[in-house]
C-alpha cells in the first residue's frame, strides 16, 4: 500500500503545484526523472541529451574535459553510488564540491541515478555520461555491470540496455554522455592500422581520457574490492551496434577483448568455463534461428582488442591501455563485448536476451532475499525487507517535490 503512495497522491500533487506557477517544465535530466513512468522511458528521455555529432570544436571540448580534482572526484563518487547502502538514501550520497552544480544523485522507482544537473542548448553541458544502480543491495541479483558507450550512434543500445538491467537485477548501468564522433578530431590514444580506420577522441572505447573509461574504471575496481569477479556470477558486458554490411553473417558476435590469433581462438574453444561461452550458448538456446558467433567460429573483425576499457579488464595495466593489448595468457574473460545486427536490437527481443543474461550467471541474493525461479531475480523473503526499501523511497520522493517547489 505504501508503496502506491506516490501514484495516488505524490505524482498527482506535483502535476497540480507545476500547473499552479502558471508554467511547464523545460526539460532537463531532472525533469526526465520527475516525468519517466518506466526506466526504459527514463534511458530514452536521458538519451535525448547526448552531445551530438560534430557538436565540439577542440576548444569546447577542453572545456567539457574534467580539471582539477574533478576526475578523481568523478570516480570517487561512481564508487559510492554503488555503496548506497553504506549511505542509506541516493540523496545521502555526497556530491564532491568540485562536481556541484555539475552532477546530482535522485532516487527513481527503486534506484539511484546519478546525472548531470544541467543541458544548456538541449545538450549535456559536461557529456561525461549517467549511472543507475538499485537504491538497495536487495534489489541486486547479480554482479553484473552493463554499459552502453555509444549513445545516439549504436541506436537502440541505451533502451536495450535499461531493460537488460532491470530484468536482469543487475549490479550497475552506465551510459556514455556523447555520441562517439562529438569532436571529429583523431584520438591520440589508439591508433588506427588501416586507412579505413579511424577513432575519435570522443569514442570512449579508444580514448582512455573519456570520463566513460574512468567511469567504467571505478566500477571494476570497486567490484573486485568489494567481493572479486566470479566467473559464474559476475562480468562487465558493453553492448553495441553493427551496420548490415559489418559481419553480415552474424545476428549477434560477441568476444572478449581477443582476437583471432590461434592463441585466441584456442582460449574461446578450449574447455574452460568462461562468461563469454555460457552466454553465447544460453543466447542460441532462447534464439535459435540466430547465428551467434565467437571469434573461434567466425572471421568478424570486431573483435574489440583496441577497447581500452576491455584491455584494462583483461590485466593490462591502466597506464599502458592504449599501447598494449590484451592476450590469452592474462585475459579474465570478465569482459564480454556484444556486436549486434539491428533485429537483435528490436524490443520485442529484450525478455529473452535478458533471460540469457539470468541463465549464464548465477543469482547471488543479499540477506533477506531469495530466488524466484520464475523471474530468475533475488526477491524479499517478507515484508519487512520491502519496508525498509519503500520507506526511503517515499522520503526521496518528498524531497524531489520540495526541490521542484523551491525551483518555480
Amino acid at each position: 500500500m505504501l508503496a502506491n503512495l506516490w501514484g495516488v497522491l505524490f505524482e498527482p500533487a506535483l502535476r497540480w503545484v507545476t500547473l499552479l506557477a502558471g508554467k511547464e517544465l523545460e526539460l532537463t535530466p531532472a525533469v526526465c526523472i520527475q516525468k519517466s513512468s518506466s526506466l526504459l522511458k527514463l534511458a530514452l528521455c536521458m538519451d535525448k541529451f547526448t552531445i551530438p555529432h560534430a557538436y565540439y570544436d577542440p576548444a569546447t571540448y577542453d572545456l567539457s574535459q574534467p580539471v582539477g580534482s574533478q576526475r578523481e572526484d568523478w570516480k570517487r563518487l561512481v564508487q559510492q553510488l554503488l555503496d548506497v547502502d553504506t549511505f542509506g538514501l541516493c540523496s545521502a550520497i555526497p556530491i564532491p564540491p568540485s562536481l556541484k552544480g555539475i552532477y546530482t544523485i535522485e532516487y527513481f522507482k527503486g534506484y539511484c541515478i546519478l546525472h548531470e544537473l544541467t543541458s544548456p542548448c538541449g545538450f549535456y553541458l559536461k557529456g561525461w555520461g549517467y549511472m543507475i544502480v538499485p537504491a538497495s543491495d536487495t534489489r541486486v541479483s547479480r554482479d553484473i555491470h552493463l554499459a552502453a558507450p555509444h549513445p545516439g550512434y549504436d541506436l537502440g543500445t541505451v533502451e536495450q540496455v535499461a531493460s537488460m538491467f532491470e530484468r536482469t537485477g543487475a549490479r550497475s548501468m552506465l551510459v556514455a554522455g556523447r555520441n562517439r564522433t562529438a569532436l571529429l578530431e583523431e584520438s591520440s590514444c589508439i591508433i588506427p592500422t588501416s586507412p579505413r580506420q579511424y577513432y575519435y577522441k570522443t569514442d570512449p572505447t579508444h580514448n582512455n581520457l573519456e570520463p566513460f573509461v574512468d567511469a567504467s574504471l571505478a566500477v571494476y575496481h570497486w567490484q573486485h574490492r568489494r567481493a572479486g569477479c566470479p566467473s559464474s556470477s559476475c562480468a562487465f558486458i558493453q553492448i553495441h551496434a553493427k551496420g548490415p554490411s559489418t559481419c553480415p553473417d552474424d545476428t549477434l558476435f560477441l568476444s572478449s577483448g581477443l582476437g583471432n590469433s590461434v592463441a585466441s581462438k584456442a582460449w574461446y574453444s578450449d574447455n574452460t568455463d568462461r562468461p563469454v561461452k555460457r552466454l553465447k550458448q544460453t543466447l542460441k538456446n532462447n534464439f535459435s534461428a540466430w547465428n551467434i558467433s565467437l571469434p573461434s567460429d567466425s572471421s568478424c573483425a570486431l573483435t574489440a582488442t583496441k577497447n581500452v576499457v576491455g584491455r584494462h579488464i583483461n590485466g593490462v595495466n591502466s597506464s599502458r591501455v592504449c599501447q598494449q593489448a590484451a592476450t590469452s595468457r592474462i585475459a579474465s574473460g570478465e569482459f564480454i563485448h556484444a556486436e549486434q545486427a539491428s533485429d537483435a536490437l528490436k524490443q520485442e527481443h529484450y525478455a529473452a536476451w535478458s533471460k540469457a543474461i539470468c541463465e549464464a550467471f548465477e543469482p547471488r541474493c543479499t540477506e533477506g532475499t531469495k530466488i524466484d525461479r520464475k523471474s530468475g531475480l533475488c526477491t524479499a523473503m517478507n515484508s519487512q525487507v520491502v519496508d525498509q526499501d519503500v520507506q526511503p523511497a517515499l522520503y526521496e520522493h518528498i524531497r524531489n517535490i520540495y526541490r521542484l517547489i523551491n525551483a518555480l
